[in-house]
């Protein structure tokens, strides 16, 4: 199984492209033709800026559009291995993105944006009226903060709707289907905001876009981590199938199997020179499942039977970061938290057990030793 450190190229990638994108379109806009009676299709470049700050605003509101799977296994690693699950469904990698990764888009996106408005001015056949955002963006920074703060905002806004809209993605299509026509109508309100916003007085726009921005990211924090902890019941209560597995029973039917029973350490799971150091089990799962803990990496894995463990995820050593144990609802989740991927969770088990567990995994990634 392959293991990928996502970098924050790709959001810099993004974020360069979209403000060239902007720069195009306002050279175009800022060129039009001045309209004259009768006739259709002519643009004034008074509206120049109007139309591209409300652009901006719409952008910025979907910037959910432009995360990927980068931190999951690709697809077709999992169609050539016959023993790697399917990846859960998604319509996005939102989920599974890093959190540096998600709260980044918002200010990188932003900063670049607004430095490219400078050059807007520099060419607009309109500079604006004295006062306002845009009549002032060349002469005092105020106005050029405004538009980062209400660009981060409106980024932040997306990703909240987005959490939701992906939390329900697996089992609640009605409310998945209600997220994304929500999100999609307070874009269109965030475009009409931005579409306002360059005749607006340049204290007022600084105004809300302080109050906006912490908000916003309370907003964001908050739905994201929910969505994660719901999609991780989700998935640890319906566990993936291998291909081997789906061929299996496609061809047989599905017969419910009698639970697996938990004994013992997985030594079989072990590759040669392998050491075990400590395992947690999980049992509130359609299969048990379990974290094991190596000298050599760590494991997330689902109990087939006694003595017979399949892994479902794995990452190095170097991606630990520590582990937890807590109560989401009525369920024990132990939380195994890693560096630049999803953290891996199993539901259920001993408290104490899972306590201890939590415990000795963040002290050997703190310290790079095995508790005594």
């Amino acid at each position: 199984m392959r293991f990928r450190t996502h970098k924050l190229s790709t959001t810099l990638v993004y974020a360069v492209t979209l403000a060239l994108f902007m720069l195009f379109i306002f050279f175009l806009t800022n060129a039009g033709i001045a309209p004259r009676a009768g006739r259709i299709g002519d643009f004034d470049p008074k509206g120049a800026a109007t139309a591209c700050f409300g652009l901006l605003g719409l952008y910025h509101s979907i910037a959910i559009i432009f995360f990927n799977d980068d931190d999951s296994p690709k697809k077709t690693d999992a169609a050539t291995d016959a023993h790697i699950p399917r990846a859960p469904h998604s319509y996005t990698g939102f989920v599974r993105q890093a959190w540096y990764k998600v709260l980044s888009v918002g200010p990188i996106f932003a900063v670049f944006c607004t430095a490219s408005v400078f050059i807007w001015h520099s060419f607009a056949e309109y500079p604006g009226i004295p006062g306002t955002v845009w009549g002032d963006y060349p002469l005092s920074p105020l106005p050029a903060l405004s538009l980062f703060l209400l660009c981060w905002a409106a980024t932040n806004i997306g990703l909240t709707f987005a959490s939701i809209a992906e939390a329900f993605n697996r089992d609640r299509t009605g409310l998945f289907i209600a997220a994304m026509i929500v999100m999609f109508i307070v874009g269109l309100g965030i475009t009409v905001g931005f579409i306002l916003l360059p005749n607006q007085p340049t204290g007022s726009a600084l105004t809300v876009a302080v109050i906006a921005v912490p908000l916003s990211l309370i907003a964001v924090v908050g739905a994201r981590a929910w969505a994660i902890a719901r999609v991780a019941h989700y998935d640890a209560n319906h566990p993936r199938l291998s291909a081997r597995e789906r061929r299996r029973s496609a061809r047989f039917g599905h017969h419910p199997q009698p639970r697996p029973r938990l004994e013992g350490p997985p030594h079989d799971m072990l590759r040669h020179g392998e050491k075990l150091l400590f395992h947690f089990y999980g049992h509130r799962s359609a299969e048990p499942q379990m974290l094991i803990a190596t000298d050599q990496r760590f494991v997330r894995a689902s109990v087939l039977g006694s003595g017979r463990t399949f892994v479902l995820d794995q990452a190095s050593p170097e991606q630990l970061a520590g582990a937890s144990s807590q109560r989401v609802g009525h369920d024990l989740m132990t939380i195994a938290h890693l560096r630049d991927r999803q953290d891996m969770r199993v539901i259920g088990g001993d408290p104490e057990q899972s306590r201890t567990f939590a415990e000795a995994v963040t002290f050997l990634a703190r310290t790079g030793q095995v508790r005594r």
